[in-house]
């Protein structure tokens, strides 16, 4: 019984600790990975250090990359990377932070709205008796 409770201790305390790596680990990968960014970078190398982004999309005679980056405390900000077209090279990234906002406005609005209820109460005393 005891070396059961013991076992069940270990895996609990290990699921925390893995739990808790991923977090820190998930998080700081997307400071890390726009710190690296440089402008003049190949579409290859920003793959190296991005991954592949969630949507490109051509605007003009720009190529522009979406992605979907975990900001702590926040949660997920649209990061757009801009690439010129011909030279398929870095030339910009920004957080489109009121994107952000708009979102976080619908998720708002989908959440219904709470219902207010009102309960009265009588209290009988003693010298309601008389």
């Amino acid at each position: 019984m005891r070396k059961m409770k013991n076992i069940r201790t270990i895996l609990v305390l290990l699921s925390v600790i893995l739990f808790l790596y991923g977090c820190g680990k998930y998080a700081m990968g997307t400071v890390r990975k726009t710190n690296q960014l440089e402008p003049g970078m190949s579409t290859g190398q920003v793959k190296g250090i991005m991954g592949d982004p969630d949507s490109t999309q051509f605007k003009g005679n720009k190529w522009v990359w979406k992605y979907s980056l975990h900001q702590e405390w926040k949660g997920f900000i649209p990061y757009y990377l801009v690439f010129g077209k011909s030279s398929k090279q870095l030339e910009s990234w920004f957080a489109d932070e009121n994107e952000y906002y708009r979102q976080q406005s619908l998720w708002l609005q989908a959440i219904p709205a709470k219902e207010e209820s009102k309960i009265e109460i009588k209290i009988k005393t003693d010298s309601d008796d008389s």
